[in-house]
């Protein structure tokens, strides 16, 4: 059984976490300069799509406010948080507004994603993440790194990342980025005729002791990194491909 609100739907095991986030996303939205946040709208509503869909902002403040109360940011001390691909900003908003430390990573030409990055005063670099390519130096670390509806994997291309892409990045991120016992939290978007992940992808996912669902990978804990990986690894694995999920 599920319930909707507009294009989002959630399962009855999410009330009690919808409930709140919807109570948590009116407060973060009171505290938002709705004056600027009109004009930065007004600047870019002739960009198309990639602009337009995050022009809902109580959507996307409940849908974020969702993925940190799912975290547990709603609850205990200030934490460091590195959002990658950050786009508009609204999870980074949700976790500020939370009272933690955050920080952006996303490409540094796109106006409409610095003008909201602006207008929620967060610190964002700008960098284009590609494949066995290391993120900038930050000369700091995280207690939770996260990455939602993942663009930069490839997606929809002939290039989409197989396990060592992936085991490149996650060990870049383990060694240089995460603190010990910090959470890495991946949402990935479907891929056509895949599903969220290849059955490669899955199994090199599952060697490193993650939880998956709902299109979305979890590396929470003090997990050392992996060794070398090789492609025989998740060959041996047997995993089925595709998540469990029901939303992205």
């Amino acid at each position: 059984m599920v319930f909707s609100t507009t294009r989002l739907q959630y399962s009855v095991a999410d009330l009690s976490n919808f409930l709140r986030a919807r109570t948590l996303a009116g407060k973060a939205d009171a505290a938002i300069d709705q004056e600027r946040f009109r004009q930065v709208i007004a600047s870019h509503s002739s960009e198309g799509y990639d602009s337009y869909k995050y022009f809902d902002k109580q959507l996307w403040l409940r849908s974020k406010m969702m993925r940190a109360i799912e975290l547990g940011l709603d609850k205990g001390s200030s934490r460091a948080v590195l959002d990658l691909g950050c786009g508009a900003g609204y999870f980074l908003y949700c976790c500020k507004h939370l009272g933690h430390d955050v920080h952006g990573i996303d490409l540094p030409t796109y106006e409409f994603y610095r003008d909201m990055i602006a207008l929620f005063g967060i610190p964002r670099t700008g960098f284009r993440i590609e494949p066995r390519k290391n993120l900038p130096i930050l000369d700091k670390r995280f207690d939770v790194i996260t990455a939602h509806q993942i663009c930069f994997n490839g997606h929809k291309t002939e290039n989409l990342w197989g396990p060592e892409e992936w085991d490149y990045f996650l060990n870049d991120l383990q060694k240089n980025y995460l603190k010990p016992g910090g959470t890495i939290a991946l949402e990935f978007n479907a891929e056509p005729e895949i599903g969220f992940y290849t059955k490669e992808v899955r199994g090199y996912f599952e060697s490193r002791a993650t939880r998956i669902f709902r299109g979305r990978v979890i590396i929470a804990g003090d997990i050392k990194p992996s060794p070398a990986f090789t492609p025989s690894e998740t060959a041996a694995s047997g995993l089925a491909a595709g998540g469990l999920a029901t939303r992205t």
